[in-house]
Order: structure tokens, then C-alpha cells, then sequence
């Protein structure tokens, strides 16, 4: 069978598909409530339904400069049964280009070096994806329904999916070339999967005196058209180009071209809630939620001003991915 490989620039993701399921056809959503979950060291596959005729499994695995376990990629799997298929041969599979779970711009209060940048997500020594790692994934735990799921195991169903993963982060002023930079930051992101949900929750704490200068915890890299929304209004543009707003957005949604969605949710708790422009380390005269030229949205939890934390302090933030089918 032919099979196609192209690089979708503006929606930032890989597709790699067969001929025969390049687009997927409408259908109605499919209610379920089971997921089925593989543990494989630091990668975990979590698939559900997703229409009458899809399945859709998300891989969490390493990735990026840094390959710290994140969103690795989404695969549509042909399926019009009532169990759950996990077979991705022939499907469409969106493979992750850049970070869902940002990076820091960050510094150490004592003891730095010369450098600068971000650190942590997909963004290694030299900035981008090249150069050795500022950061490393300590650990990932799979808990199934309460219960820890032992590594190695396959298609395990059930109905709740909690995936911790732990990560250790350099700061800009830390890193080294040579891939020794000390760690200051630890990093725990939680994914809660229920039916159509994954819940995600970041918590940051200073391994030292340190100072985030720039943070945007929940994003997404999914392309298309984005709605930002609003108290009392909704903002809407292409993910082709630096746009945004000032406003108090609270959820972002893509589409993209083929119907595919994402819904991105901020709860207004901790880096999140809604007195945030009252809060020191937001600079107020700067876009609280916007795009960038390659496919995606941000929000600005800590931008510019900074956010200072003792060792031992904490700061954390939660939200919601919602992939769906647009209506």
C-alpha cells in the first residue's frame, strides 16, 4: 500500500498516513468510559474511543532536545468496532514538533554562569532542539484506577489513567555545554485521563534560590485556527503568526483543517487564577494568551517581570486537553 509522509509546518505535528485514511470522516461521538494503557519505561500509550469510526491513542514518550516524556504524538486509528484498537499501522499519527508543557526562562540566584535561555521542554543547550539536554526525566508511574501499573504491561483497561512524570531542570544560567549544568528546578507533571479528559497538573519547586523570569506552562501545538476565550468576548486567528490578546482568557480552542480539535482549558488556580494581572511577575502590558508562526498558542503565566522562589518553594498551575472532533 503507498503510504504518504509530509511535514505540516503550520500545524507544527508530522502526519504519516495511508492513502486510504487521509482524512477522517464526520461522525458522531462515542461514548466510553474504558481506556486501555501500556507502560514501556518512560513511554505510555493511553488509547480510548474518540468517533463511531476512530480510536484515538495518545503517546506520552520522550521527545524533544531534552527527551523529556511529554506528548509524543496522537494516532486516529481506524476502528468501527465497540473494543478499543491499539493497532497504529496505516493510521494517521500527528507526530509532536515542539513542547506542550513549556519551558522555563529561568535563572539561578547565586552561583550562575554567563548563559541564558530557556531550559527544559524541547529546548536543549543551544536554545532549540541541538546541543546537549538542560533537563532530564527522573521517573514516569503509570496508576490505573487507583492502582500502580507495573512496567511492561499492555493494553491494560480500565476507566482512570493517572500518568506522574518527573523531571529535573538546569537554569539558563547553569547549563553547560558539555551537558553538566547543575539542576535547580524539580518538576512534577501529572496527566489524568478520564473519557474524553486529560487533566494536567504542573508543580515547580526551586532546588535553590531561583528566579523564573519567563514561564507558560499550558500550551498547545496543534495548528489551525484559534478562538481564545474571554470573559465577554472571543478572539479569533490563524496559528500562522504572533497573535494574541491582553485579556483574561481562560480557554483556547484549534481546529484544524481537517476537523480535528483541541480545547485547552486554564483552571483559576495557582500560576492561573484570574487576579493574575494584579500579581507581580505578569507584566500587564504584554499579551496574556497568543500564537507564534509555527502552529502554537501560549498562555503567560510568569512573563517578564519574574517570579522569585526560595529552595524548597513551590508553584504550581492545572488545566485540561480536550481532543475532539469539531461540531
Amino acid at each position: 500500500m503507498k503510504h504518504l509522509s509530509f511535514l505540516l509546518f503550520i500545524g507544527v505535528l508530522c502526519v504519516s498516513c495511508s492513502d486510504d485514511y487521509i482524512g477522517i470522516p464526520r461522525s458522531e461521538p462515542y461514548e466510553s468510559p474504558s481506556l486501555k494503557v501500556s507502560l514501556n519505561g518512560k513511554e505510555v500509550k493511553v488509547a480510548r474511543k474518540y468517533v463511531m469510526t476512530h480510536d484515538l491513542l495518545v503517546t506520552l514518550g520522550p521527545c524533544g532536545g531534552n527527551n523529556l516524556t511529554q506528548i509524543k504524538k496522537l494516532s486516529y486509528i481506524p476502528n468501527q468496532t465497540d473494543t478499543i484498537s491499539t493497532d497504529e499501522n496505516f493510521c494517521p499519527t500527528y507526530y509532536s514538533a515542539t513542547d506542550w508543557i513549556g519551558p522555563y526562562w529561568m535563572t539561578a540566584q547565586k552561583n550562575g554562569n554567563q548563559n541564558s535561555g530557556f531550559t527544559g521542554g524541547w529546548h536543549a543547550y543551544n536554545g532549540d532542539f541541538t546541543g546537549t539536554p538542560t533537563a532530564r526525566t527522573i521517573s514516569v508511574q503509570a496508576f490505573l484506577d487507583g492502582q500502580p501499573l507495573e512496567d511492561g504491561s499492555s493494553n491494560v483497561v480500565c476507566k482512570d489513567a493517572r500518568i506522574v512524570v518527573e523531571n529535573r531542570l538546569q537554569a539558563g544560567n547553569t547549563k553547560e555545554f558539555d551537558g553538566s549544568g547543575r539542576e535547580v528546578l524539580k518538576e512534577t507533571v501529572t496527566y489524568h485521563f478520564h473519557a474524553d479528559t486529560i487533566a494536567v497538573s504542573v508543580t515547580s519547586e526551586a532546588l535553590e534560590d531561583i528566579t523564573i523570569e519567563i514561564y507558560y506552562g499550558l500550551q498547545s501545538c496543534f495548528g489551525g485556527v484559534a478562538r481564545m476565550f474571554c470573559a465577554d468576548s472571543v478572539f479569533t486567528c490563524r496559528t500562522d503568526g504572533y497573535h494574541g490578546t491582553m485579556a483574561r482568557v481562560h480557554e483556547v480552542e484549534c481546529t484544524k483543517d481537517d476537523g480535528h480539535q483541541v480545547v485547552c482549558k486554564l483552571d483559576s488556580v495557582g500560576l492561573g487564577t484570574q487576579d493574575r494581572y494584579n500579581r507581580c511577575e505578569v507584566d500587564t502590558n504584554r499579551q496574556y494568551c497568543f500564537t507564534s508562526p509555527y502552529g502554537k498558542t501560549y498562555f503567560r503565566l510568569v512573563g517578564e517581570v519574574g517570579l522569585p522562589l526560595k529552595k524548597g518553594q513551590k508553584t504550581f498551575w492545572s488545566g485540561t486537553y480536550i481532543f475532539k472532533e469539531s461540531q
